[in-house]
């Protein structure tokens, strides 16, 4: 059985390094879909991006995050966000959640723990795909976990530290030591 291990969290907090580096180490890796949709909608003036269409943007990143899940063959594997991510987004936002997503959340379930990268002022940067300030950011985390939460994950804060400790700190808790 193919333990599905989330690194989730708030914009800006490092999940993205800590996923190169489980690559690195051989872990097979789900990378982050959001970027690249966003990318791809700067590149071509679209309108599905967080900011202008959150909804088909969830939409289409619930589809590619359940290809991602369906993917998996290997004892473990990692994933850059996951399927609650697009809830939890949607739940800041205060709009309505499909119940089919909501039916899709509780399906689709990943290791019990969740690994939160909290945020981090001092590695917060801003770019084309992320538009979010860093107290955006802060709010984010809390929808997040309280969102996981809700659909019974344990959350584990991952540790503001180099990304070799936050690896090891990552491994650790997933051999239960």
């Amino acid at each position: 059985m193919t333990k599905r291990i989330l690194i989730s969290g708030a914009p800006g907090t490092g999940k993205t390094s800590i996923i190169n580096e489980l690559s690195n180490k051989g872990y097979p890796c789900h990378r982050e879909i959001s970027r690249e949709i966003i990318s791809n909608q700067i590149a071509i003036q679209g309108k599905i991006t967080p900011w202008q269409d959150l909804e088909a943007f969830s939409q289409i990143v619930l589809k590619k995050r359940m290809t991602q899940f369906d993917e998996a063959t290997e004892e473990i594997e990692f994933y850059d966000r996951g399927i609650i991510d697009v809830i939890a987004y949607m739940r800041k936002e205060d709009l309505i959640i499909n119940p089919e997503w909501i039916r899709l959340a509780k399906e689709y379930r990943y290791f019990n723990k969740v690994f939160m990268a909290p945020p981090w002022k001092e590695i917060y940067q801003n770019d084309d795909e992320r538009m979010e300030d860093f107290n955006t950011s802060i709010e984010v985390h809390k929808f997040m976990v309280n969102t996981y939460e809700s659909f019974g994950y344990e959350i584990v804060l991952i540790p503001k530290a180099n990304i070799s400790k936050r690896i090891n700190f990552i491994q650790r808790e997933i051999e239960g030591k």
